[in-house]
């Protein structure tokens, strides 16, 4: 069982990437006018502030922590699709996926890619077939716009998620893990 510490750490890094997502989703859609623009960017910062939660706090669960919080905060906002907390369950399920992944790989590199990959693609499916329900606001009209797209939708979602990890393994690995705060989250997952 995970340290409450790491668990708490886990939930600071989801409230981050949820911040980052909306405030730079958010003000690209503004200066844009163009809904979604700011998908592609908020992807790749959502992905690497993921990575390094998952990388920093080191416990099974910690994905699935850090995407059912995001995704409690998304249920709100346009993030993660139209706004509803059916959300939740597209969350935990991307977490779990991402999680069962890594840990079945040893925690490996490999692992946190294919982890999170398949996570990404959860959540593209499993949200299609929540608007397919009746799930989220205007969910016939969203449905249409993502299905409409959704080769294009995935193709962008895998690259931009494998672009995020990459970041996000990089920047902890060659800046964050020798700091004292993420040295302090090693003990407590040791």
């Amino acid at each position: 069982m995970a340290k409450p510490p790491l668990v708490f750490a886990s939930v600071g890094f989801a409230v981050a990437a949820f911040i980052v997502a909306v405030s730079l989703g958010t003000a690209i859609t503004a200066t844009t006018g163009i809904p979604l623009a700011g998908g592609l960017l908020n992807g790749v910062l959502t992905a690497m502030v993921l990575t390094i939660g998952l990388l920093a706090t080191r416990f099974a669960g910690a994905a699935t922590v850090m995407w059912v919080v995001f995704a409690l905060l998304a249920s709100f906002t346009t993030t993660l699709g139209p706004p509803g907390i059916y959300k939740v369950v597209i969350g935990a399920i991307a977490g779990i996926l991402w999680d069962l992944i890594y840990q079945v790989s040893g925690r490996r590199k490999w692992g946190l890619y294919v982890g999170a990959v398949v996570g990404a693609l959860s959540i593209m499916l499993t949200l299609i077939a929540a608007l397919r329900l009746g799930f989220g606001a205007n969910a016939a009209e969203a449905l249409q716009k993502y299905t409409s797209a959704l080769g294009i939708l995935l193709g962008i979602n895998l690259v931009v998620t494998v672009i995020g990890v990459f970041l996000g393994e990089r920047v902890y690995q060659d800046r964050l893990r020798e700091l004292p705060a993420f040295q302090n989250l090693q003990r407590h997952g040791d």
